[in-house]
This record gives structure tokens, C-alpha cells and sequence, in this order.
């Protein structure tokens, strides 16, 4: 039984093989869709990373360029606001403005004053040791001034105040002196020369061109610049009374007194060497200017990432829920290793749906390898069935033909006796030639199960010979004539001195069987049998009949075993539907083939194809 096994669990292993490599081919292909999926999402969100970076960087880029008209002016102008300006030129910070007064209590520039509103200029010059020392000149020049004023003569008054402007520019004082004097001198001048607007604003806050290219800054200018080299107390009151003394001349002090009220702005530390664009933690951005500038500006970071959020959003590149996160800037860190973070729940889902497909082909994988398993096991149980029931059919139509053999031929025996003693006699009738007829077609019958359970077991041992063909046929048509009712009529073409190799008692039982079938699906008189061979390389035989034919589409159906083929108009027959399998198993066991090479309802042609000997 493990012989007739053997090939099926061999074809089924092979099967079981090609069903695994093709099962973890599946699994590698959809462990690649997910690892491309992945990757897909992760390009995805790197590209849309890179993006928010570069649009981020190209903010702080625009934002620094709109404040380069501020920075140059703040530079130049301590009037201009420096708030969220960053300015650095040879290591010192410009913007923020970082100067303050000092607290150190000294109020020279108050005394001063002071000492100009009870002494007057003319008599503090006289106190001092060297007349020809600059400050000695300046108040003789303020003494001058005071008394062309008094004397309200104009031309005086112009001469002398370029005198004294002159001198200004000419001579830097103490700024603690020069300031003081020049706001108590400018006091008299509003008080009691009704000046000119526009001059007062060029004292008070633009400044006058000198000879020489020298140029005197307006006194808000000074105070601001110079804060540094004030007390505290002096400070506040010179910008009290610079303060006073704009407002009554009509020039602008407001922002002059937000800039002098405000407090000073925060040093920034900046680190040796800045070599590109810079984001810091406290706010700032900052690039290289120059060989040794620094320039920024005060930037919100979060405010920033949002606003390039909505413009992403905006062009559709991002959802409502996804969010940009900027990289920790708790150091600074150069631009070009700015990263944005992108937060997408749309992807997390994406990822979450293709781990969920993937776990899910992966488990139909599983559970068709675990049915194809059942199903192989359900097909090896069953095919061992069925080879333990064609085994015991064979057993059983193998014995039970062996039985039948003995009573059919005592039956056959007893007939031809009975038709001996009484075939003469008027009341015998056919009977005894009727049982001799019926008992030989049951002994074919036998025989032909017999040979087939042979053959199928494989225990036939065929016998090789020379068979003369002419003899085989004529032989069989006689045997089949004498045991058929039916006159059997036979030409034969090229059969003369042409032999087959092959076993004779199988060659026999191939054209009887193809005879009989002949005899059988036949309702003409008599049958013609037409047989011709074609030798060559190999041996062709036809055999023609005049019978019903065989359907074209039962051609092949017509060889397999326990087939028999019915047609309308014709009375059924006996015979175990095994003739032609017969027949089909002995010319493959001569290593020939047979088919029908043609069939109507005039006849069928039965091409036997014998190879070389």
C-alpha cells in the first residue's frame, strides 16, 4: 500500500513546498509593502520637515532684512528705539543700548547749574586761574552772549552765538560742563531772545554743522549717548530741564524722554567667533556682518512655527490637527542645524492602519498554510482510502473472478454436452447454443477483469516476440465470429509478412477486445471490418468497423475504465465497461498509444500505433 503511496505523499511534499515558498513569498512581499509604506510616510513627513525648516529659516531671514532700516538708524540715532535690535561692531554691543547713569551720587552738572543762575558766566570766569584755558574762554563767550541779549541788539546776539558754537565745536569740554552750561545758556536764550523754532531744534535735538567738518550734536542726542559719564541725579535733571526746554520751544521730546526714561537694555553674550545665522534661546536671532558685526533682531520662535503652520495649512500641506514643534534652542544653535519637528495624527494613523493590514495578511497567511495542512492531511487520509478500497476491490474482483472461472467452465462444458444429446431433439430449441454463447461472453468478461486487475497491479510480465499480424487478426476474427450470433466480415490491407513485437496473448486480447466492440455497438449485417498497417519507423495500424460511432467529445472518455457508452436506438449490452481501458493499458505497456482517429455513425477508426521492434 506505501508503494501506491509513495508518488502522492512525493507529488504532495512537492506541493507542500511550493505552498510554503509561496507563502513566505507573500509574507515577504507584505512585510515590504509595510516597510515601503513606512518609508513613504516617513519621506513624506522628512520632506514636510525640510519644508517648515527652510520656511522657517527664510522668516527669520525676512524679519532681520525688515529691521536692517532700524538697525542703521538706531545706530546712528540714540533718539531711535532699540528695542528687539541686537548690535554688536568690534566686540561692543551698540543695540541694546546697555550705558546708564552712574550711582555714584556726584551732581557736578547740578552745582553748575546752580552756580550759573546765582553767579552768572562773567563771574565764574573771573574766579578762574588761567583765562586763556578753554572753559574760562566759553564762559566769557556765554557773558557775551547774555549781554547782546540784554541789550536785544540782534547782530550782536547772531555773532556772538556762533561765537560760542564755534567753540563748541572747537573745544570738547568736560560733557558734565558743557552740557549743563549749554542748557542754563538756552534757558536765557527761550526766556528772553524769543529764538528762532528752527534753531532751537538744532540745538535742542538735530545738531549744528561746525567749521572744519567738526559738528555739535543737539542736546537730547548728548544726554542720550553720553548717560554714562552722568550721576544719576545730574542725568534726571538735565532731562527734566532739556525736557522743559523742548516743550517750550515746540521740539519733539516724547521719545527723546521714553528713550532717557527707559532702562537700559540686557548684554548679550555672544561667543568668540560667529561663522553663520544663529537662533538663541533668549529670543534673538543673529548673523555675521562683516569681518567683526554682529546684527539680529528679537524674534518669538513659537509665534514664528505657527504662522508658518498656517501657511502650510493654507497651501494644503497640512491638516488642521497636525503641529510644527521646533528643536530644543535651550543653546544656541546655527541655523542650518535648525530642525522642525511635524506631529501628525493622520500619519500616526497611516502607520497605525498599515501595522493593523499587515498583521492581518500576515494571520490569513497563517490560517491558509494551517487549511492547506488540514486539506493536505484530509487528501493523503482519503487517498489512502481510496488505495486501501481498490486494493480490497482488487482482492475481491481478482478472487471472485478465480471463482468464476471454474462453474463457467463446467457450465460450458455441460452446455456443449446438452447440445450434443438433444441440439437435434424438436422441443430443445437454441437453449443449449444460447448457454455456450452467454457462458463465453461471461468468461471474457472475467478474463478482461482479470487482465485488468493484472495489468493495474502492475504482475503482468509481458513476453517479447515477433508476432505475425496477419495471423493474430485473422485468428481473432474467427474466435469472435464463432462466438457471436453476428456474421463478422474482414479486409485486411498490409498485414502480409508484417510482425509486431509484442506479447501474443496481450496482442490477442487487444484486437478481441476491439473486435467484440466491433460485434457489440453494431445494428448492421454483417460487420465489416477493415484492417490495414503502415510500417515504417513504426509500425501504424487501423481498424475500421461499420457500428454507431462514438461522439466526438467521448473520444478520450471512451479509455477509462468502467465507461460504457450508451446510444439512443441501440439495445444495451453487456460487458464491464473495460475493453478499452484494456486495450489503452496494453499498447502503453508495448510503449505504444491507440486512439480514435475517426468515428461517425457510418463507423469508427481505431489507430494503434506499435513502436520499432
Amino acid at each position: 500500500m506505501w508503494r501506491r503511496l509513495l508518488p502522492t505523499l512525493v507529488a504532495i511534499g512537492i506541493g507542500l513546498a511550493v505552498l510554503t515558498a509561496g507563502l513566505v513569498s507573500l509574507h515577504g512581499i507584505f512585510v515590504r509593502e509595510r516597510e515601503e509604506g513606512r518609508r513613504a510616510l516617513e519621506d513624506r513627513r522628512r520632506a514636510l520637515e525640510q519644508y517648515a525648516r527652510r520656511a522657517l529659516t527664510e522668516t527669520l531671514r525676512e524679519k532681520l532684512e525688515a529691521a536692517s532700516t532700524r538697525l542703521e538708524r538706531a545706530e546712528a540715532d540714540p533718539l531711535e528705539e532699540d528695542t528687539n535690535l541686537l548690535l554688536f561692531r568690534g566686540g561692543r554691543q551698540l543695540l541694546p543700548r546697555i550705558a546708564a547713569p552712574r550711582e555714584d551720587g556726584a551732581t557736578p552738572a547740578t552745582k553748575l547749574h546752580a552756580a550759573l543762575e546765582a553767579e552768572g558766566p562773567a563771574a565764574l570766569a573771573a574766579k578762574e586761574d588761567e583765562p586763556e584755558d578753554p572753559w574760562a574762554e566759553r564762559l566769557v563767550l556765554m557773558g557775551r552772549f547774555l549781554a547782546a541779549l540784554k541789550a536785544s541788539e540782534r547782530p550782536a546776539i547772531e555773532s556772538t552765538l556762533r561765537e560760542w558754537l564755534a567753540h563748541r565745536s572747537r573745544f570738547v569740554l568736560p560733557v558734565a560742563k558743557d552740557t549743563a552750561a549749554t542748557v542754563w545758556l538756552l534757558e536765557r536764550f527761550q526766556a528772553k531772545g524769543n529764538p528762532d523754532p528752527v534753531l532751537m531744534r538744532l540745538l535742542l535735538r538735530d545738531g549744528v554743522q561746525g567749521t572744519g567738518g567738526s559738528r555739535v550734536e543737539g542736546l537730547q542726542r548728548v544726554l542720550l549717548e553720553r548717560r554714562e559719564s552722568f550721576g544719576r541725579e545730574d542725568f534726571t535733571f538735565l532731562r527734566e530741564r532739556i525736557a522743559r526746554l523742548s516743550e517750550l520751544t515746540h521740539v519733539d521730546f516724547v521719545d527723546f524722554n521714553a528713550r532717557a526714561t527707559a532702562e537700559p537694555g540686557a548684554r548679550v553674550q555672544l561667543s568668540a567667533s560667529l561663522e553663520e545665522p544663529q537662533l538663541r534661546p533668549d529670543g534673538w536671532y543673529i548673523e555675521p556682518r562683516g569681518t567683526s558685526g554682529i546684527r539680529g533682531v528679537r524674534v518669538n520662535a513659537a509665534e514664528l512655527v505657527e504662522s508658518v503652520r498656517g501657511e502650510m495649512r493654507e497651501r494644503g500641506l497640512l491638516e488642521d490637527g497636525d503641529r510644527l514643534e521646533l528643536s530644543r534652542t535651550d543653546t544656541p544653535v546655527p541655523v542650518s542645524t535648525l530642525a522642525v519637528g511635524l506631529e501628525s495624527p493622520r500619519m500616526v494613523a497611516a502607520v497605525a492602519e498599515l501595522e493593523s493590514g499587515y498583521r492581518l495578511k500576515a494571520l490569513l497567511l497563517g490560517l491558509s498554510g494551517a487549511l492547506a495542512l488540514a486539506l493536505i492531511g484530509l487528501a493523503v487520509l482519503a487517498h489512502e482510502r481510496k488505495v486501501r478500497f481498490l486494493a480490497l476491490r482488487s482482492e475481491f474482483v481478482s478472487t471472485v473472478s478465480h471463482e468464476l472461472r471454474t462453474p463457467l467452465s463446467a457450465i460450458r462444458v455441460m452446455a456443449e454436452t446438452l447440445e450434443r444429446r438433444v441440439g437435434g431433439l424438436p422441443g430443445a430449441g437454441n437453449y443449449p447454443s444460447r448457454i455456450i454463447s452467454e457462458a463465453d461472453a461471461l468468461g471474457r468478461l472475467v478474463e478482461n477483469i482479470l487482465t485488468y486487475n493484472r495489468l493495474e497491479k502492475g504482475r503482468w510480465e509481458a513476453r517479447r516476440e515477433q508476432v505475425p499480424l496477419a495471423e493474430l487478426v485473422q485468428r481473432v476474427v474467427e474466435d469472435a465470429g464463432a462466438q457471436n450470433t453476428t456474421q463478422v466480415a474482414l479486409k485486411t490491407e498490409g498485414l502480409q509478412g508484417l510482425s509486431v513485437p509484442g506479447d501474443p496473448e496481450l496482442l490477442r486480447m487487444l484486437f478481441s477486445n476491439l473486435v467484440h466492440n466491433a460485434c457489440r455497438y453494431t445494428t448492421r449485417t454483417p460487420v465489416e471490418l477493415r484492417v490495414e498497417a503502415r510500417p515504417g519507423g513504426a509500425t501504424v495500424v487501423y481498424l475500421s468497423d461499420n457500428g454507431v460511432g462514438i461522439p466526438q467529445e467521448s473520444w478520450e472518455a471512451a479509455f477509462e475504465e468502467f465507461r460504457r457508452l450508451r446510444r439512443e436506438g441501440l439495445p444495451a449490452r453487456g460487458g464491464s465497461g473495460l475493453g478499452l481501458a484494456i486495450c489503452r493499458r496494453i499498447m502503453s505497456l508495448h510503449g505504444g498509444a491507440i486512439r480514435v482517429a475517426a468515428s461517425s455513425p457510418e463507423g469508427t477508426t481505431f489507430e494503434l500505433t506499435f513502436p520499432s521492434a
